[in-house]
């Protein structure tokens, strides 16, 4: 009596149910990875917006902005969305700083609307990658400052110049301040400007198109655009974006310039203290409004008029509308 030997072919039946445990083990295999995947600690795109004059409210909100994305492990890359005519200086650097120590951490990338120019290039140098649009406006690498006034020192038994001054002396420090902004997109951009340092420093600006061919900038392209340029470098894969706006809830001041200097005006419907001077500014003045109805007044003008600020400061108004 002889037995057959047992058959290796496989009913459907069988194959199918190998086939059903075949994909329930890979699947257990793999589940944990393709969760991983999905879940990944550096997932997400911040996109920080900076709109409107630099002043120390905004420094602020962009220095906490990028401080809470540098500790957060969720980001993996940043996108500055810049709408800036530029503004203090000390504010412009602090913002500059803010986003050299973030670019150290991971690629940083700004994607400029209508114009970021003066300060506002100033914030935004330390990107990897600057992005335009064709119509953008950047560059207006200087200073902008009122002459230097004389005044005479004050007499006593120390600090004669402690409320005086020496025309030289403010001369010297406007070109200190020049300077320091100029060495630093030269440290910053230096080898993609396409122009000298002198002509950097004539402070001209660009639209985007020869932004591209003089090196201001590196890349024709929209906000979206930037975000997965940003997401790419970094190997995001799946990405989310995380928009972050800047700037107190209150609303930052508007700028006006009158043939003289540039003011900033904290309120809708101005009055005494409410418009005040700005002196010193990276700012490009083509971008500010021009105005011929602010008025100054001296201090005892103003306590004349019961309009003195709380220090007693000389203060500055509105009078009219705005001129052409």
């Amino acid at each position: 009596m002889s037995l057959d030997k047992p058959s290796t072919a496989l009913t459907s039946r069988q194959q199918l149910a190998v086939v059903v445990l075949a994909a329930a083990v890979v699947g257990a295999v793999l589940a944990p990875s393709v969760y991983a995947a999905t879940n990944d600690p550096e997932d997400t795109v911040a996109v920080v917006e900076i709109e409107g004059p630099i002043n120390t409210a905004l420094a602020d909100d962009v220095e906490s902005e990028l401080s809470e994305i540098r500790a957060n492990d969720s980001v993996g890359a940043v996108v500055l969305k810049l709408d800036t005519p530029g503004g203090a200086p000390v504010a412009s650097e602090r913002m500059y700083k803010a986003v050299q120590r973030t670019s150290e951490e991971m690629t940083v990338i700004a994607s400029v609307q209508s114009i970021s120019a003066s300060g506002g290039y100033y914030a935004m140098a330390p990107a990897d990658e600057i992005y335009v649009l064709p119509t953008s406006t950047v560059g207006s690498i200087g200073l902008n400052a009122p002459a230097p006034q004389t005044r005479a020192p004050t007499m006593g038994p120390s600090g004669p110049d402690k409320t005086g001054g020496n025309e030289i002396q403010g001369w010297a420090r406007q070109q200190t301040l020049a300077d320091t902004f100029i060495d630093a997109m030269m440290a910053e951009r230096g080898e993609e400007f396409q122009i000298p340092r002198e002509e950097v420093a004539k402070a001209d600006v660009y639209l985007g198109t020869k932004a591209i061919e003089n090196g201001y900038a590196d890349e024709i392209g929209s906000l979206p655009e930037a975000i997965h340029a940003a997401a790419t470098a970094e190997n995001l894969g799946e990405y989310q974006v995380d928009t972050r706006e800047t700037g107190p809830d209150t609303g930052l001041p508007f700028l006006l310039r009158t043939d003289t200097q540039v003011v900033a005006v904290h309120a809708n419907d101005p009055g005494y203290g409410e418009v005040k001077p700005m002196g010193l500014t990276y700012v490009h003045l083509d971008a500010v409004p021009h105005v011929e109805t602010v008025e100054r007044f001296s201090e005892d003008d103003l306590a004349a008029d019961g309009g003195a600020d709380a220090t007693g400061n000389a203060t500055a108004r509105l009078a009219g509308g705005v001129g052409a």
